[in-house]
């Protein structure tokens, strides 16, 4: 947390309030979400070319 400005942190702790959430709870969910970020949305282009399939038929 050194290296983010006040500004930033204000914001975060911003949600997190709006969330009920300690700061580090937030955190925690928003890094978990980007982690997996590019698998759902690979999960989700796959998902989308199955149905186009079905759709042809």
């Amino acid at each position: 947390m050194k290296l983010l400005t006040p500004i930033l942190i204000k914001k975060v702790d911003e949600l997190a309030k709006e969330n009920r959430m300690s700061r580090q709870q937030f955190l925690k969910e928003q890094f978990e979400v980007l982690a997996f970020f590019d698998e759902q949305v690979a999960r989700g282009k796959r998902l989308e070319a199955i149905m186009d399939i079905c759709k042809k038929y």
